[in-house]
């Protein structure tokens, strides 16, 4: 192997480089991410961004401020999962972002991806200056190098930019919070290491603001300040104590997230417990599922470094079984498959030609192992495994494999040619995965054939028929998903189709098996459609009790209470009517529908007594 260390000593990259790096991205984010702009919203984008009226609306953003415990309850009050003012409060930045996007486009979908991708666009760029800077300062002045190492940082800017795994992050709307973390992620890095070089109060001030950017982007950011005091050390040759001191600014913004995180909990529920707090995202009733899915991590771990090397079948959602005993063969055969990467840049370092590729190894999974640990370690998620949850730790493995290719025994025009047939491999890879997303239909179909065993996959492909208007497939979509596990979003969703086929009984018969699997989160959905059924055929009273259940769940609920009153109307229960109105506007003084009912049921009522007569 070749090396040379004369490279270390320019300063910067050649003036042409980043001109000719944003052209080529430009022309490479334009041919890979063009067509994806205009596809439909998926997922939870309907949930988070089409259903969520708390961002639409400003005043919300300074209620964080002024009125945090109703900002943290915003989502019981529109009726609508707790987890999307959890999201809110705790990634404030991302929401903004989008808020102004919806101000100028509403929900067209286009807008939102292109700022994603102008965002993805970003990251690659500052992963080539970041590539840059901890390839030339101490911690390699002593190491024989490559003389292909120049082109480290351009290969793992590309490598990051065109991978498949990243289209999750990109042009699934609602992961902006992902990049977007990354994009203020890498700037605080790159601006302490300016700040430390410079000696500099603006960087270090731009260091602060970056880091409180990643942590109200997403949680996860909130390791950037442990990054940077390591990399000081290892790359830099800083001592412990001066490295500890040069980060005491963003130290201090360490105890922000699990802050935040405890006040929301306590704003919702009224009491502090660690378990409370620990599993507010997952929402898991049982106490284990935190220690089954720390267990699974490892195998989760594993995963996700198969796919940056070999990103093939990949998954919107992957079906990861979980651990559930620490004894399971999974946990010791991935913990110690684990060990024995991690052990890798020991035994590289050993060795002087080797040293280089050690000190890379090194870097890229401790990269990697340091901003996976939020997502995947020991806060519990909702699932065990998302693919863009390796968006910022991948910037280690590209810089890692940028290097192993760069170290290939080959002159500059060989591995540039490596480089460029690896890129061009991958850039195929992406364009083809990004076909899948076209569609709902298509994205729940491809999800169905890789985890055919997951209830979740079938239950939104038969959602993606029914908004098609493909009533028959969607039924049967369902269906396959009852075989897999009974739940009551499918039923619900069955209740919901045979009512649009203008089949009520069979609607109810549905609906009413659903009913011996509660409790679920979706339990009021069951209850309205089993009342939708139920009046469709005049069962009044089985009606008006559906309602009031699904009432009792979710007072605010204003359809469901204008339903229940149009029921009581019915039966010529007027008294009954007003007292549910009324409770109502004591909840929503802000109502004029309720307001106007109330008056329409009076009226009616007195139209009523006349007709009877004295």
């Amino acid at each position: 192997m070749v090396y040379d260390v004369k490279w270390m000593q320019h300063k910067g990259m050649k003036r042409s480089e980043f001109p000719l790096l944003i052209l080529v991205l430009a022309l490479l984010g334009t041919a890979i991410f063009t067509p994806t702009l205009a596809f439909p919203m998926v997922f939870d984008d309907e949930i988070y961004l089409v259903g969520n009226p708390i961002f639409k609306n400003f005043e919300n953003f300074s209620g964080i401020f002024h009125n945090f415990q109703g900002v943290a309850k915003l989502a019981a009050k529109h009726g609508i999962e707790g987890d999307i003012s959890t999201n809110f409060v705790m990634r404030p930045l991302t929401y903004l972002s989008f808020y102004w996007n919806h101000r100028i486009g509403g929900l067209n979908p286009w807008g939102y991806r292109l700022i994603n991708v102008l965002i993805h666009c970003t990251n690659a760029l500052l992963v080539w200056r970041l590539a840059s800077v901890l390839l030339q300062e101490k911690g390699l002045r002593h190491v024989a190098v490559p003389k292909a190492s120049p082109l480290i940082p351009v290969l793992s800017s590309l490598l990051f930019f065109i991978h498949p795994l990243q289209i999750e992050s990109v042009v699934y709307i609602i992961q902006r919070a992902t990049s977007l973390c990354t994009l203020f992620y890498l700037a605080a890095i790159l601006c302490h290491f300016q700040a430390n070089t410079r000696a500099s109060v603006g960087w270090r001030i731009g260091s602060v603001l970056s880091v409180l950017g990643a942590m109200f982007s997403k949680e996860s950011g909130v390791t950037a300040p442990v990054l940077a005091v390591l990399l000081d050390i290892a790359v830099f040759g800083t001592t412990v104590r001066l490295a500890l001191w040069r980060a005491r600014w963003l130290l201090v913004l360490l105890p922000i997230p699990p802050v935040l995180l405890t006040a929301v909990s306590y704003a919702q529920t009224g009491v502090v417990r660690g378990y409370t707090v620990l599993n507010i995202a997952s929402g898991a009733a049982n106490s284990s599922y935190a220690m089954h899915y720390t267990l699974t991590q490892p195998f989760v771990w594993l995963s996700y470094l198969r796919l940056l090397i070999c990103p093939n079948a990949l998954n919107i959602d992957p079906d990861v079984p979980l651990v559930r005993s620490a004894t399971d063969l999974r946990f010791w055969g991935a913990a110690l498959g684990l060990l024995s990467i991690f052990a890798l840049p020991l035994l590289l370092r050993a060795g002087r030609a080797t040293r280089f590729l050690g000190n890379a190894a090194g870097l890229g999974l401790c990269w990697f192992a340091l901003t996976i640990s939020p997502d995947s370690s020991l806060v519990p998620l909702p699932d065990c495994m998302a693919e863009h949850r390796s968006y910022l730790p991948s910037v280690g493995i590209f810089i890692l494999a940028a290097a192993l290719v760069c170290s290939l025994p080959l002159p500059h025009f060989g591995v540039g040619a490596v480089g460029l047939l690896l890129a061009g491999t991958l850039s195929v890879a992406t364009v083809q995965r990004c076909k899948v997303w076209s569609t709902p239909e298509s994205l729940w179909r491809d999800v169905c054939d890789k985890s055919p065993g997951k209830p979740r996959p079938w239950i939104n492909l038969g959602a993606a028929y029914f908004e098609a208007g493909k009533l028959e497939e969607s039924e049967a979509a369902f269906l396959q998903s009852l075989q897999v596990t009974p739940t009551v979003p499918a039923f619900s969703n069955l209740a919901v189709i045979n009512l649009k086929r203008n089949l009520p009984e069979r609607a109810i018969t549905f609906a009413q098996q659903g009913m011996q699997y509660r409790p679920s989160g979706y339990d009021q959905t069951l209850l309205v459609h089993l009342g939708d059924a139920c009046a469709q055929i005049r069962r009044w009273q089985d009606a008006i009790g559906a309602y009031r259940e699904a009432l009792a769940l979710n007072p605010h609920r204003l359809e469901v209470r204008l339903r229940l009153c149009g029921c009581l109307l019915e039966t010529f229960n007027f008294a009954a009517a007003l007292d549910v109105l009324r409770e109502g506007l004591l909840l929503q003084p802000e109502s004029a529908q309720l307001a106007d009912a109330i008056v329409r049921t009076e009226k009616f009522q007195d139209q009523f007594k006349l007709r009877l007569g004295p």
